[in-house]
């Protein structure tokens, strides 16, 4: 298990550190919130190896492109993105339920037996970080109304929403199938297939 030693506010790094106290890694701080580990092996020995080399500032390293695509984007970014195209573009769908009366297995079910589902060219997954859209559904305490919100993971865009009123998930999953298969049909099947 590894510990991160803390960081004084203005400082300009810290330590990894192991559960022993034995040094491990030097932490480096970043513009904001950012910044990177290095590991102790990587710098030791450094300063006795004979050459010299001016490192420079550093200021032109890029994070990784996996981190920076969670990093959320400027709102101007969001703003001028196409909820269709990102419906037309998505390939994985990530299904997760607020609520004990409606599962994702239940609603896994319903797509399948959709008659269009095939046509969309989706796939449900389990791991939440390889998704494109993530489809949430819950049923509000009291009530016999089921609702789902489809939403774009890279962006946080509602892309569809809607609701079914049924006694139980069972039932309402049949529906929440039906509406959410349209909502994506209208982007990425073609008029004329649709029949």
């Amino acid at each position: 298990m590894q510990f991160s030693a803390p960081i004084a506010p203005g400082s300009s790094g810290g330590a990894l550190v192991d559960r022993n106290g034995a040094l491990i890694g030097v932490i480096t701080a970043g513009n904001g919130a950012t910044g990177f580990a290095v590991p102790i092996e990587s710098v030791l020995g450094l300063s006795e190896s004979g050459r010299r080399t001016a490192l420079g500032s550093g200021s032109a390293l890029q994070m990784p492109a996996k981190v920076a695509a969670e990093i959320p984007q400027s709102s101007a970014a969001v703003a001028n993105s196409d909820p269709k195209q990102i419906l037309k573009d998505a390939k994985t769908i990530f299904i997760q339920s607020k609520t004990a009366f409606l599962t994702v297995d239940t609603l896994d079910r319903a797509l399948a037996l959709e008659k269009a589902w095939p046509k969309l060219g989706l796939t449900i997954v389990r791991d939440k970080r390889v998704a494109d859209v993530s489809i949430e559904i819950d049923r509000p305490l009291f009530t016999y109304i089921h609702t789902f919100v489809i939403v774009d993971k890279r962006t946080s865009i509602v892309l569809g929403s809607g609701k079914v009123t049924a006694f139980d998930g069972t039932l309402a999953s049949d529906g929440i199938a039906d509406n959410i298969v349209k909502i994506f049909s209208e982007v990425r099947i073609p008029s004329a297939s649709k029949k």
